[in-house]
């Protein structure tokens, strides 16, 4: 049994006004933190999917087990860099979407979602943070198949809300993670890992 793990990380950033991957929380750049808890977690392979300014951002974030890849049209929706992660990750049982701008995102949950998997029942888990579903999502392969070569930004969320009867959902008794879009949402994200940097 394979787990990939898919960190989208190709946005253009444009309502932070720079590349939100590098804005640096904790000592580390955003991006960072989403590596290290792919990194530490059970995923069998990591993939980190580039955009616009990807030399910066490699030259910034260090990978230790993960690999790069890059999305030539990000304009064309988060599942395009998805499908550039996965084209990049190979063959596996299933795929977890991670995004670049969560960097609460824990090593933990990811291993409760690989824990989780029942693949006869469930299509598809993911986190409820104290009843609030977020990221990291792990699609089983043959459901994710039906939605990779299509273009958008909400296509599994949008397949999730089809098909709750295929969804397993995690219980975690945490804050939903913060979506850093904004400087706002940077104090907001920096002062809850405040404890928790190196």
């Amino acid at each position: 049994m394979t787990v990939a793990g898919v960190i989208v990380a190709a946005g253009k950033s444009s309502r932070m006004g720079r590349p939100k991957q590098l804005a640096e929380v904790g000592g580390r750049p955003l991006l960072q933190w989403v590596v290290d808890a792919a990194e530490a977690s059970r995923l069998d392979r990591v993939v980190v999917v580039t955009g616009p300014g990807a030399g910066e951002v490699r030259r910034a974030v260090h990978l230790s087990r993960a690999s790069w890849a890059h999305n030539p049209a990000p304009g064309r929706g988060t599942m395009s860099s998805l499908r550039s992660g996965v084209a990049i990750a190979g063959e596996a049982d299933a795929v977890v979407k991670l995004v670049g701008d969560q960097p609460e995102i824990a090593a933990a949950v990811i291993d409760e979602l690989i824990d989780s998997r029942d693949p006869g029942r469930f299509d598809i888990v993911l986190a409820s943070y104290r009843g609030e579903t977020g990221h990291p999502l792990l699609f089983e392969s043959g459901a994710l198949q039906d939605l990779i070569d299509l273009d958008g930004d909400r296509l599994l969320w949008e397949h999730i809300e089809r098909h709750p009867e295929r969804v397993q959902r995690v219980a975690v008794d945490s804050p939903r993670p913060i979506d850093v879009n904004t400087p706002a949402d940077l104090e907001r994200v920096a002062a809850r890992l405040r404890g928790f940097s190196s």
